[in-house]
């Protein structure tokens, strides 16, 4: 334990300047282009022109995508910063949690989930709980039309020295070829046709990476997506 510990706050002392610079040298000028843009809306909210109206939703959702991508880069940084021992961590225990979040979208979205009885492992808890919640998300996300009954699957299985998990769905796919590319940061198939910015993935894998485990796609465009990650036990 002690050896992950050290090596954690190596990597974590490596991050410090990227983090202050993501919380705090990015996030001040971020907030100036917020402020002074949200006065110049304001002062053309009593008659804009139509092409002014364009200008201003596409500056609204400009500033929202570039508050989203702050957050992601901060919470990925955090992942090598935020150090903490390994404590036991009872995964159904996460599983429910991020369910119970995500009970308003499953609902919404007519969703069937499936979840196996999930084993405890040794692990940043905090960080195993980001991990699930970042891909359920995209499971419940990137679906068909509502023509199609949406399912999500929560497994795992027993490989001696650690668990494979997998979460499943019966999405959109993704297909070979990008199956590298999804786990870089902001990187996104989809252009503007689902939410989101293209972190969740890239978040995920770092989790998995620092845990010693590895993670992996099994999808074709089309017919689903499931991504196996393996944590040691």
């Amino acid at each position: 334990m002690n050896a992950y510990v050290d090596k954690a706050a190596l990597i974590a002392e490596e991050y410090k300047d990227f983090t202050h610079i993501v919380s705090h040298d990015l996030a001040a000028p971020l907030r100036h282009i917020r402020e002074f843009t949200r006065l110049l809306i304001d002062a053309r909210q009593e008659d804009p022109s139509a092409d002014e109206k364009e200008y201003i939703k596409f500056l609204e959702i400009s500033l929202r995508k570039l508050n989203e991508m702050q957050r992601a880069l901060l919470d990925f940084s955090r992942i090598n910063t935020q150090v903490t021992a390994p404590i036991e961590t009872d995964c159904n225990e996460i599983a429910a949690s991020v369910l119970s979040d995500s009970e308003e979208v499953i609902n919404e979205r007519l969703t069937t989930i499936e979840c196996g009885d999930l084993p405890t492992i040794m692990a940043d808890k905090k960080q195993i709980h980001s991990l699930f919640m970042n891909l359920i998300s995209n499971a419940l996300t990137f679906h068909h039309g509502n023509s199609l009954e949406r399912k999500v699957a929560i497994t795992v299985s027993d490989e001696g020295e650690s668990y494979r998990f997998g979460i499943k769905d019966n999405g959109i796919g993704i297909a070979q070829v990008h199956h590298e590319q999804v786990f870089r940061l902001f990187r996104r198939l989809n252009n503007d046709s689902y939410p989101g910015i293209g972190a969740g993935l890239t978040i995920a894998k770092k989790i998995v990476d620092r845990h010693g485990g590895n993670i992996a796609l099994d999808s074709a465009l089309g017919d689903g997506t499931c991504v196996n990650f393996w944590l040691p036990k």
